[in-house]
């Protein structure tokens, strides 16, 4: 199963603060990442070739967390994990018992999802343009500013002040498409969500950064 680019899928949470008054979709996102410190959700992600041909679709939960913590649980149709604890990223494939692992980088804590909620650094990473309302779905694109990102454009859809679809588009002309349910704010989570266990007998891959929330499960 191809995963979205997003090991990157980071989150560091601030309040927004805007200078100028902002368009409808902007006005929605400004809303949906007020005083936040966490979030969970379900998601449905399908991945398109630049033909428009299907590759694959997967489905499963999300959490993320101040600061620079994730948490992907693909459930459906491969178990897959991808856990970030603020200094590593854990990938752990459930059926070929190994896990990858590697130190959180500059560029994923910059990722389309981290500054969503991270909203004052928004403009300092995107170019941001609002589009045509779709139904009742707002739609605000973000263009990366970098020109090493490895992706074109993404579009966030945002209806009744929650972020619903995310389309991203990468440079060979793919695009992975994401639809979120369920979104949950500022829940308490347990403590080792964001903390990853490897279990007893599988392979670890990688390097690990000294600091890193691992604790080994024990034979």
């Amino acid at each position: 199963m191809r995963l979205l680019i997003p090991l990157a899928l980071l989150c560091s949470l601030a309040a927004p603060a805007w200078a100028a008054t902002p368009g409808p979709a902007r006005a929605e996102l400004d809303r949906f990442g007020e005083n936040i410190n966490n979030l969970t959700a379900r998601f449905v992600q399908q991945v398109y070739d630049d033909s428009d041909n299907a590759l694959d679709s997967a489905s499963g939960t999300l959490a993320l967390a101040r600061p620079n913590r994730f948490r992907w649980d693909y459930l459906k149709p491969e178990e897959q994990r991808i856990i970030a604890d603020g200094d590593n990223i854990w990938i752990y494939d459930v059926e070929l018992e190994q896990v990858s692992v590697r130190p959180q980088s500059f560029d994923e804590q910059q990722s389309p999802l981290a500054v969503l909620l991270d909203l004052p650094s928004l403009d300092l990473q995107f170019d941001t343009e609002e589009r045509p309302a779709v139904a009742d779905t707002q739609w605000l694109r973000l263009t990366p500013k970098s020109k090493d990102a490895e992706f074109a454009y993404v579009d966030l859809g945002l209806r009744q002040n929650e972020l619903v679809r995310m389309v991203m588009v990468d440079i060979v002309g793919q695009r992975t498409e994401i639809v979120f349910a369920d979104w949950k704010r500022n829940s308490t989570l347990p403590p080792a969500t964001f903390v990853f266990d490897p279990p007893p007998g599988v392979d670890v891959v990688g390097d690990i950064k000294p600091g890193a929330q691992v604790r080994p499960i024990a034979d």
